[in-house]
């Protein structure tokens, strides 16, 4: 059996740690591995019944990587799995790195400081360097890690996946919305999301009907509406979810009549699977990885088009039975990728680094 030790430290982050979970709980389940997940010493729950093992420094510093280092020593595993690119120190062999994606390095304010680019630089110059074989999250990614991080042919392409997170308890629309009509998105504002095509477009969306609101899941920041939409009578209808659970999350998800995601860059795009998991038409910009992900389930506008956002989004509103072949088409889409197939083809992974 291979053991297998992975790094959980950042599970309960948000992008990270959706795919350290649902990662790690399909590889708990499996019977041809033994698994040892190494957790954040602040209070977090293990994310599977698997070994825990509690690492104290924070995984961005050298603390972090020497603990992390000396874990995999005493631990001595058949191949150790990072599940982001803070890596052990000194680096072990066989290692299995991911890296989800490069936005910091390829769109302009996503990371605004200088000196802390040069650091992820080369934290993901020194992933690179160290593991024996890479994962990427899309085809997109893996083309910019090997064109940005001279990856050559280590890369492993294995997407990522919803059916553990949209399985779980649905909670309560927020306070506000119950029996409220309402397009969704995620309040991100960095830079690469591009909630200013979306909030243009629906100030085009809005006059016409004046029962729907746009609603941005994330936690708001303070005069960013006003900032982007001015005197726009349509900001009026517009506002965050502000920080939410799991089980909220998956209501809002659930419950809405358009998902729209107009960004610009995504390593993978977890957010309109989890959308079409739970029943929302998704409406997303044709970009990066965002077409590998959504296949043909959702309508998709060229990046940073208004008009096309507006266009779609209406579509979606204002004819019920292109909302409902959307929803069927979004849920039959997410069933196709699962975190069973995902641990199946990392275990896959496991074995070209071990020779097993």
């Amino acid at each position: 059996m291979m053991r297998v030790l992975v790094d959980c430290r950042m599970a309960d982050w948000s992008g990270v740690g959706r795919y350290s979970t649902g990662l790690t709980r399909a590889l708990a389940d499996r019977d041809d591995i033994e698994l040892i997940q190494v957790v954040a010493d602040r209070g977090t729950t293990p994310v599977s019944d698997a070994l825990s093992i509690p690492a104290a420094a924070r995984p961005f510093t050298l603390a972090g990587g020497l603990e992390l280092g000396r874990i995999v020593r005493r631990v001595a595993p058949d191949v150790t799995h990072c599940l982001h690119f803070p890596v052990p120190r000194p680096v072990p062999q066989p290692l299995v790195v991911t890296l989800h994606d490069l936005s910091p390095l390829i769109v302009s304010g996503v990371m605004p400081s200088l000196i802390r680019r040069v650091v992820y630089r080369r934290m993901n110059v020194a992933a690179v360097r160290g593991a024996d074989r890479l994962i990427c999250p899309s085809a997109n990614t893996a083309s910019d890690v090997r064109r940005l991080l001279s990856a050559g042919e280590r890369v492993r392409v294995v997407p990522e996946a919803a059916d553990d997170f949209s399985s779980g308890e649905v909670g309560p629309l927020p306070s506000g919305l119950a029996g409220v009509r309402y397009v969704l998105s995620m309040g991100n504002t960095k830079p690469h999301k591009d909630l200013p095509t979306l909030l243009a477009a629906f100030s085009r969306v809005s006059p016409l009907r004046p029962d729907v609101r746009l609603v941005l899941a994330g936690e708001d920041r303070p005069g960013y509406i006003a900032d982007v939409l001015g005197s726009d009578p349509a900001a009026a209808k517009v506002g965050f979810a502000g920080r939410t659970d799991d089980a909220t999350l998956r209501a809002l998800y659930g419950n809405a009549a358009v998902f729209a995601f107009p960004s610009l860059y995504e390593g993978f795009g977890l957010p309109p699977l989890e959308a079409m998991a739970l029943g929302a038409p998704v409406v997303c910009a044709r970009d990066t990885s965002l077409p590998e992900v959504v296949g043909d389930a959702a309508i998709m506008f060229d990046p940073g088009d208004v008009s096309a956002l507006a266009a779609a989004v209406s579509r979606v509103l204002d004819d019920p039975g292109e909302a409902a072949r959307l929803r069927a088409a979004g849920r039959q889409r997410a069933a196709m990728l699962t975190w069973a197939a995902t641990a199946e083809a990392t275990v896959g992974v496991y074995r070209e680094v071990t020779g097993r």
